[in-house]
């Protein structure tokens, strides 16, 4: 094989940078006296089939680390665009410093099997409860949550697909000037979905029949 250089790449403050563009997750939580609370995650990941599970890393310094903790239980939202100003409020304010729910103007939504609420504005919820806590460092642990439901916006998929017009927020990260001085966070609109050419050769020779 020929190996060639990589003067094609140039480097990176950060191994996340080429995997940033997502939809982020608002992570719900309640505490042991009622208190409502979310921030913004990025570092988290499903796995499993059945039961479905999600790994998220939550800052042990964070209110939703505190309340997770009490009830063992939360619920994971996906945000439409028109809500990227609470994906950045929630990343970027304390929960312990501003009534983060109320500031926002959320509808709160009654779930099925926890007693986290939904929000409402969202384009889809799903429900958990910790069935691990995994140390992780000095800053964060890895929680585990079983899937217990998922909620999903009338019309706003096809079988695992999000429709065009259904708006999820794709946050593309920060941007910085030429002094490194950050210009604001960016996200993206949901266009253009193609299906995969199973007609390729590549496809083809190694996948025949399948699609």
């Amino acid at each position: 094989m020929d190996w060639k250089e990589p003067d094609m790449f140039e480097p990176a403050e950060h191994g996340n940078k080429p995997f940033s563009i997502r939809v982020p997750a608002l992570v719900v939580s309640r505490g042991a006296r009622d208190q409502i609370n979310f921030l913004t995650a990025m570092w988290f990941t499903p796995t499993g089939f059945e039961p479905s599970r999600m790994v998220v890393a939550i800052l042990k310094r964070t209110l939703t680390y505190q309340f997770m903790l009490e009830r063992g239980e939360f619920v994971m939202a996906a945000p439409t665009d028109k809500m990227m100003e609470i994906v950045v409020l929630a990343g970027a304010v304390s929960g312990r410093d501003v009534d983060k729910w109320k500031a926002g103007g959320l509808t709160p939504v009654q779930g099925t099997k926890v007693s986290v609420p939904l929000i409402g504005e969202a384009i889809g919820n799903v429900e958990y409860r910790v069935v691990q806590q995994i140390p992780f460092d000095e800053e964060m642990d890895l929680f585990v949550g079983e899937v217990l439901a998922t909620h999903v916006r009338k019309g706003a998929m096809e079988g695992e697909l999000y429709r065009e017009d259904s708006n999820p927020l794709l946050y593309m990260g920060t941007k910085y000037n030429h002094n490194g001085k950050p210009l604001g966070k960016f996200y993206a609109h949901l266009a253009g979905i193609e299906r995969t050419n199973y007609d390729s050769p590549l496809l083809k020779k190694y996948l025949p029949g399948k699609k």
